[in-house]
Formats: structure tokens, C-alpha cells, sequence
């Protein structure tokens, strides 16, 4: 069975409301692993990295240099359930 969990832009202080996606650190469509840094943005001039927070083939949502609201849905990495 296939689970697809969502990568979601999270906010990382009380006044930021969006952030800029500055760097992807894979492709669409390659397989990434759980802890894996997976992709810049700068919010607040603070840039973060994000790790995969699952295993699985990565599907990217949000094109490097958007701008996007908090909780926005940035990838999916689709895989096969425990």
C-alpha cells in the first residue's frame, strides 16, 4: 500500500506568515531517505533547512524562488507503508 506524506512549510516564528524556497536539494521524482536535508528557504532573512520526514520518491509542489504561505504543501514523498 502506498502512503504519501505531505512536506509542509512550518512556521518557524510567531510573526513569520511565508517563506522563500531557495534551494531543493533533490529532483522530482528521485527517491530520497528519511532525515535527508531536502530543501532551503529563507524566511525573515533566517534560512532553514528542512529534512524528509519520510522515505520515498519525492514529488516536488513548489518551484525553487516561490514565495509561500506557512503550512503550505512543498513536496510529497510518496512510498509503501510499514
Amino acid at each position: 500500500m502506498n502512503v504519501a506524506t505531505e512536506v509542509r512549510l512550518p512556521q518557524f516564528s510567531m510573526g513569520m506568515s511565508e517563506a522563500e524556497i531557495m534551494e531543493w536539494f533533490g529532483a522530482d521524482g528521485e527517491q530520497v531517505e528519511e532525515g535527508q536535508d531536502l530543501v532551503e528557504v529563507e524566511a525573515e532573512k533566517a534560512r532553514e533547512i528542512l529534512t524528509a520526514p519520510a522515505s520515498g520518491t519525492l514529488r516536488i509542489k513548489v518551484a525553487a524562488g516561490e514565495v509561500v504561505d506557512v503550512r503550505s504543501v512543498l513536496a510529497v514523498i510518496e512510498g509503501d507503508a510499514p
